[in-house]
């Protein structure tokens, strides 16, 4: 895409945030201990995104001490407050993380700098990295390289382009707790998606449908566009209690399952069972079937991989039925 290599002079932080005010008392309290490029300009765009509790109290509370803007936004979906932070902010780079981060203090300036270095780069990235809030079970540390639920970005240290990670087979998308792009991205006219993302707690079904900024990274590629990895852009993941379950893994892969068919826009052809493709009641069949007799004594990897197909899998056939449904409502 189009770029005109001048370097940003300023910057809009945006959060969007529902029902955790506590927690995101926690993220702007890191955010306070910022070191700040000298003359450079940045806001910070809080979105409360339909909540009912002291959200807008927490950010009063915070006004002397950053440069917050808070904006009440009463659709819900992490994707449609994205959109509206983006369309209040005014910096030249929008960098995005979420409620439930502790930034490093060189965060901003480390972004900052890598925008002035690579004038020909659109987006970018860094690490994130794990702050659990109790010990994890043995079966997530065993698996914290490809288990999803946890937060975590470590590509080393060598500042690199994206397409990089791609030749070398690694997941090469940066995530929405720690990534940044030009306000030129917007305003060519590219969005977040909003019928993909969360909406409302991760507790629910419809909070765990993610998948956003993954679906504008893969745009941005398409274009051509370069996106840059920093490694020394750093945030911390608050981990909670509650995500190292297996009830929250079948939500959290049940949710994949729904964004994976919502991004491609449509089902997979083929010969349909009940609403959906006979090959994913089969694929479901299978690793149900792995999973119940594997779980007891096998090494975590194993069940844990089945238990993660057949959740995804449920929920491409549940966005199926779906869809399968309007079809037959529409004719």
């Amino acid at each position: 895409m189009p770029h005109d290599n001048s370097p940003s002079a300023s910057a809009s932080v945006i959060i969007c945030t529902y029902n955790r005010c506590e927690s995101l008392g926690l993220t702007l309290e890191s955010l306070c201990r910022l070191d700040t490029p000298r003359g450079f300009a940045w806001e910070l765009i809080v979105v409360d995104n339909n909540s009912n509790d002291a959200t807008k109290q927490v950010c009063e509370r915070f006004a002397a001490k950053l440069p917050v803007r808070y904006f009440f936004e009463a659709r819900l979906g992490k994707s449609t407050a994205l959109n509206r932070g983006i369309a209040e902010s005014a910096g030249d780079l929008i960098l995005f993380t979420d409620d439930d981060i502790n930034v490093d203090k060189h965060w901003l300036l480390a972004i900052a700098d890598g925008a002035k270095r690579h004038p020909a780069a659109v987006f970018f990235g860094g690490k994130v990295l794990p702050d659990w809030e109790a010990p994890p079970p043995k079966w997530v540390i065993e698996n914290l390289d490809w288990l999803h639920i946890n937060v975590h970005v470590d590509k080393g240290q060598t500042e690199a382009p994206i397409k990089d990670f791609l030749k070398s087979g690694d997941m090469p998308f940066f995530v929405g707790a720690n990534m940044a792009c030009r306000k030129e991205v917007f305003r060519s006219g590219l969005s977040f998606r909003e019928d993909i993302g969360p909406a409302g707690s991760d507790h629910s079904m419809s909070g765990n449908l993610r998948g956003e900024e993954i679906d504008l990274e893969e745009r941005l590629l398409a274009m051509q566009a370069v996106g840059i990895y920093l490694p020394s852009a750093v945030v911390y993941h608050r981990h909670p209690a509650h995500r190292q379950t297996e009830r929250y893994v079948r939500k959290y892969y049940f949710g994949g399952g729904v964004a994976e068919i919502r991004r491609s826009q449509q089902c997979p052809v083929g010969r349909y069972w009940f609403g959906a493709p006979r090959y994913l009641w089969k694929r479901l069949a299978v690793n149900s079937a792995k999973y119940v007799l594997t779980r007891p004594w096998a090494q975590s990897r194993t069940w844990l991989s089945a238990e993660k197909a057949m959740a995804s899998t449920w929920g491409a056939i549940t966005e199926c039925r779906r869809l399968s449904s309007h079809d037959v409502a529409g004719n």
